[in-house]
């Protein structure tokens, strides 16, 4: 660059993990009317980051009684728990194109976390004609990108230069929620609901969700609670 040029434009490079590149070998398999059936997770982990469990097969449970959550006693068959995801009709994802960053958003499988309006409240969200709006431009583009990165559903992602970007993590794991969803990290789904990215997702474990197997938020507005014997 000459002497005294001004610098060039600019470029946001975000990009997947070169991690990502190979084998998904985790498997997720929402059982009927009972539990999840994870194998090859390589790490249950707390809410803490703690890994507490690296069993090749594990039944977590999703009904929400379990008197040993996260795992699965039977409590399901007791409890009536029906796995029918009782929310009708699907959107297609809207798409919000910016100067730099298209904020992709799959509002159907929002856990409702509050990542976006927090990170980045400028951009997400108004109301419009009954959907939400996102606004990538009202925001710097890097704050964007990481807010979205922080969506633990996979309901937003984003598009560089019309290429989506979808994977963030390079290692499989489960993580819980304290009184809240499971949170997977590069696992398949098995079964036919799908989520927005397989990379990461998260999976009801009140047993109240109208959206099952995935978490719709429902478990703050009936107070779901890790205590024993709740």
């Amino acid at each position: 660059m000459p002497e005294g040029a001004p610098p060039g434009p600019r470029k946001l490079e975000y990009s997947a993990n070169p991690g990502l590149i190979g084998a998904m070998d985790a498997e997720i398999t929402p059982t009927e009317n009972g539990p999840l059936h994870a194998e090859r997770i390589k790490a249950l982990k707390n809410d803490r980051g703690e890994t507490i469990d690296a069993g090749e097969s594990i039944f977590l449970c999703r009904c929400g009684a379990s008197k040993n959550k996260p795992y699965c006693d039977g409590s399901h068959e007791a409890a009536g728990f029906s796995g029918k995801r009782v929310r009708k009709g699907n959107r297609p994802p809207s798409e919000f194109p910016g100067k730099e960053v298209t904020v992709v958003d799959d509002f159907g499988i929002c856990a409702h976390a509050g990542a976006c309006v927090d990170g980045a409240p400028g951009t997400f969200f108004t109301k419009e004609g009954g959907r939400r709006v996102s606004h990538p431009d009202a925001s710097p583009s890097e704050q964007v990108i990481a807010t979205i990165r922080q969506c633990p559903s996979g309901s937003l992602l984003y598009k560089l230069r019309g290429k989506l970007v979808d994977g963030y993590f390079t290692e499989t794991e489960v993580r819980v929620e304290k009184d809240g969803p499971y949170h997977v990290h590069r696992a398949r789904l098995k079964g036919e609901a799908r989520p927005a990215t397989e990379d990461h997702y998260t999976l009801c474990r009140c047993g109240a969700s109208q959206n099952k197997p995935f978490c719709d938020g429902m478990h703050a507005e009936i107070k779901f609670s890790d205590a024993p014997g709740k």
